[in-house]
């Protein structure tokens, strides 16, 4: 699967990962949309730092 993952401030890159294997009791969900919200801007500005 690919993920968009934020490496750094104003830095995402897409990343090829594995497919996560889920645990007793958990389930895997299939994506077919997202969004953002003020919040992960403020994070993609590095004004979140941890985030």
């Amino acid at each position: 699967m690919y993920a968009v993952v934020l490496t750094g401030p104003e830095r995402l890159e897409v990343q090829e990962q594995p497919v996560p294997t889920p645990a007793a009791g958990e389930v895997l969900v299939a994506v077919s949309a997202v969004g953002i919200c003020g919040s992960d801007l403020h994070a993609f500005h590095g004004q979140r730092p941890g985030m």
